[in-house]
């Protein structure tokens, strides 16, 4: 159930995104918002993995919703900044974890990964992708002193469990995102909808990862490969918007777009179950 403090929160948004000078207090009343849930997150005492992950997701809440709002109602490159700039500072704020052979990101991150998909959730709803398309291209974070793309550091591969298949932690997201976009995605009596554009998404961010260009090996669509064979790639969201992820870096070319899609896409393949 949502709060009245959460509901005025979101209305608040809503009425700065429909006025067109409200640009700056926009930009910092999400700056606010994403600070308050790093500190929630940052100050939270929890043990062990699933309770942490618990108190995690509990502290972002608020944020999250904001961001889905945000993106969905989206309508310009003023409002698209704002919910980059609280990626970035998810990204860069929260602490890393650093072990003897490489750098990981600590499970704090796995509020950025909500984030990330929360505005995707928000945009693709909204057939107006630019919000995410700014975020893959050009939101940056550190690690081992090197700045490397949102999405090759920030991904269920490398948040999900020690001994937790990718594919379970992708359907973490989707069991805490399915509430906050209930406004925006409708369900059904099989959430095939909404299990449509956790595919498009995930294929989304997996063909676009990259540290310093889109390599197009990424985490292989976790969520997708568990619907019904013979899959084919769910790359509608791309296909559709490609000359918006390329006008954000995304993509540097078509023919780097084709080079990553077919890369990605034999992968795809061999990741999906016989």
């Amino acid at each position: 159930m949502t709060s009245q403090t959460e509901t005025a929160t979101v209305a608040e948004l809503k009425n700065l995104l429909a006025d067109p000078a409200c640009r700056i207090k926009l930009h910092d009343f999400i700056s606010d918002e994403t600070t308050q849930t790093i500190n929630d997150v940052v100050d939270t005492q929890c043990e062990g993995h699933d309770e942490c992950l618990q108190a995690y997701e509990s502290a972002s809440a608020g944020l999250l919703k904001l961001l889905v709002t945000g993106s969905y109602f989206s309508n310009s490159a003023d409002h698209d900044r704002a919910w980059a700039h609280a990626i970035r500072l998810l990204a860069n704020r929260m602490p890393y974890t650093n072990s003897a052979h490489e750098s990981v990101i600590n499970l704090q991150h796995h509020v950025t990964l909500l984030a990330i998909y929360a505005v995707a959730f928000g945009a693709a709803a909204a057939d107006r992708i630019d919000p995410i398309a700014r975020i893959i291209g050009t939101v940056r974070a550190e690690e081992d002193d090197r700045p490397g793309r949102i999405t090759y550091l920030v991904n269920c591969d490398r948040l999900k469990k020690p001994d937790e298949a990718p594919i379970q932690a992708s359907h973490r997201l989707w069991v805490v995102l399915r509430s906050v976009t209930e406004e925006f995605i409708p369900s059904t009596q099989e959430d095939a909808v909404f299990d449509s554009v956790l595919d498009e998404v995930e294929y989304l961010i997996g063909v676009t990862h990259g540290r310093t260009t889109a390599e197009g090996n990424g985490p292989v669509g976790f969520g997708a490969i568990q619907m019904q064979l013979p899959r084919t790639p769910p790359d509608r969201l791309v296909r559709r918007h490609l000359d918006t992820l390329i006008a954000h870096g995304a993509f540097e070319s078509v023919e780097q777009f084709y080079l990553c899609r077919d890369r990605y896409n034999k992968a795809y393949a061999e990741a999906a179950p016989s």
